[in-house]
């Protein structure tokens, strides 16, 4: 198995013969086991089989391989299996099943046409056995790739292991309804079906949001929409409804989504968009609404911050002292800081075996020690990889806990200067949450720290683009954009991207630093100065506590600067 999707699953398989085999088996074993199971309440799955080339990227797999599997899943009638041309030519008596031609299907992203076969699940033949192979380590160019989906209603949950009942039922659920077309054009109907499949299927990929499948939510298509019937009918707390009106050449989308409980708009936003592409027009619109309701900054977890503070301090379960200490900790502050490992401690207290508070207090002690608010930043690195560790060793972690233990874990391998691991953890929190601008920002620390600032920078360019602009987060990325560009010697660059920053002594350190390597050096004592007066005991050793690289001369070189600048040793 490749990857969890929220409602499914991207399998790679060492032969096509393997793929379609197992694939008839599951559904085969699913239907016998609900024989019993009233029509409307059966789990029913789609299933697509591609045999394509991939791209093998941080343990993903990517490409026209898998966006073939996954779009034939979509093609798929619940309950059957549909395989493509290429995989249905590798079957060829190899497989008893009979395979009806299912004709040249037109999917998105893919400039010819597909053709597609379904399985005939009942169909005659002699009895075949599912065979299991050893697979090898090393994933091949051309893979046998297979998309799984559930496509009734109902929450995956035997794919979702959860924490425990106070987490989960905590967490915020959205139905995505069809967009309507308001323009009276009916060739539009379907890029309407499509901004909604798509907006599920990256929702879907959001660990701390339960997002229903299409076959939930699509009934409700060409309704007129009553939130709180539709809401208690899908059991969800969240509704995201949208329109879609093409005039001429532009074409604007409008998305809302609605607090199901009040009925209040919660958040909307309009996007006025020209150009002959729907699709290029559709990805960029989807994953704008995406990134603007998911995330720690996103519009769903603001609202649950601001009710959670509301609530009596008696009635606090674990998922609230979680959402408390995380909104203390996305303010960035000494005091703040403070008050969230406050806040965590106490939870943790009250609920010693959650793992989500435990990474959650560890990321309150790393996030004290990494911006020098401690008198012990080596102290609270030490308390910061216990926590972590102990989260990480619990069984059935959750795919929000599993996210935020690989992101803590990522700066706690940095602490340890165990650069290689920091790669690997940063990356699985990225997967995990791909669409986490906020994340995605912080993390190109990791990269610069394991020598890898040309890819660092591409992050901060991705959470740039993502993320909603904010003098925080504004003055954030500047400051990693210029760390990453004073190590690649961009130094002009990197001076430009660091005045942006003024929030403590980092930035006019740093400035000072690169402005010494230019030349400048009273600039470069007056940039010392500002950074001294935030911390006036700042020394050349608390730069070496604080300070982690993979290559030990870019260190030494910094320190070189500041003392040529007189900074005390220590």
């Amino acid at each position: 198995m490749i990857k969890l999707l929220g409602d499914g699953v991207l399998a790679e398989f060492a032969s096509v013969v393997d793929a379609a085999s197992c694939a008839v088996a599951m559904q085969n074993a699913v239907a016998a086991r609900q024989a019993g199971v009233p029509p409307q309440k059966r789990i029913v799955f789609r299933i697509g089989i591609n045999l394509g080339d991939v791209v093998v990227e941080s343990g993903d797999l990517l490409g026209d391989g898998v966006n073939i599997a996954a779009r034939l899943e979509q093609l798929c009638e619940p309950g059957g299996v549909l395989i493509s041309g290429t995989a249905y030519d590798h079957l060829q008596g190899k497989f008893t099943l009979p395979l009806d031609s299912a004709g040249d299907q037109q999917v998105k992203n893919i400039a010819r046409p597909v053709r597609t076969y379904r399985v005939r699940m009942n169909g005659d033949g002699r009895p075949w056995r599912l065979r299991l192979r050893q697979y090898s380590a090393h994933l091949r160019w051309a893979t046998v790739l297979v998309a799984v989906v559930l496509a009734a209603g109902g929450w995956f949950s035997f794919l979702r292991p959860s924490s425990g009942p106070s987490v989960t039922t905590a967490l915020p659920s959205v139905a995505v309804l069809p967009f309507n077309d308001t323009s009276g054009n009916a060739a539009l109907a379907y890029f309407g079906d499509g901004v909604a499949e798509d907006i599920i299927s990256m929702l879907s990929r959001v660990p701390d949001l339960k997002v229903l499948g299409r076959n939930s939510s699509f009934p409700f298509k060409g309704e007129p929409i009553d939130v709180h019937k539709i809401a208690a009918n899908l059991g969800v707390t969240h509704i995201l409804e949208g329109s879609i009106r093409k005039d001429a050449g532009r074409l604007r989308i409008v998305a809302q989504l609605v607090d199901a409980r009040t009925g209040e708009y919660v958040w909307a936003e309009r996007f006025d968009r020209s150009g002959t592409d729907p699709w290029e027009i559709q990805d960029e619109v989807t994953e704008k609404i995406v990134v603007a309701l998911a995330g720690d900054a996103g519009t769903l977890k603001k609202a649950q911050y601001r009710q959670v503070w509301g609530k009596d301090h008696t009635d606090l379960e674990e998922y609230d002292y979680y959402l408390r200490g995380n909104d203390l900790l996305v303010q960035l502050s000494p005091e703040t800081t403070e008050q969230a490992r406050q806040v965590l401690t106490e939870g943790l207290a009250k609920f010693p075996d959650s793992a989500l508070l435990r990474i959650k207090l560890g990321l309150a002690y790393f996030i004290r020690g990494w911006n020098g608010w401690s008198d012990n930043p080596t102290s609270d690195f030490r308390q910061a990889a216990g926590l972590a560790k102990e989260a990480m060793a619990q069984p059935a972690l959750s795919p929000m806990e599993r996210r935020s233990g690989h992101y803590l874990s990522a700066f706690v391998r940095v602490t340890e200067r165990k650069f290689a691991d920091a790669l690997v953890e940063a990356d699985a929190a990225i997967n995990l949450s791909p669409y986490d601008a906020q994340m995605l920002g912080a993390l190109s620390q990791v990269l610069i720290a394991g020598g890898k600032p040309a890819q660092a920078l591409e992050w901060i360019d991705r959470a740039e683009v993502r993320q909603a602009a904010s003098p925080q987060t504004t003055q954030e990325l500047a400051f990693y954009r210029g760390g990453a560009l004073a190590v690649e010697g961009r130094l002009e660059e990197s001076l430009a991207a660091l005045k942006v920053d003024q929030t403590d002594f980092f930035s006019p350190l740093m400035q000072a630093i690169v402005l010494n390597r230019l030349g400048r050096t009273e600039e470069a004592a007056t940039q010392l100065k500002k950074g001294l007066a935030f911390d006036p005991e700042f020394t050349q050793a608390k730069w070496r506590e604080l300070s982690f690289y993979s290559d030990p001369a870019i260190l030494e070189r910094e320190v070189a600067d500041l003392a040529s600048l007189g900074l005390p040793e220590k």
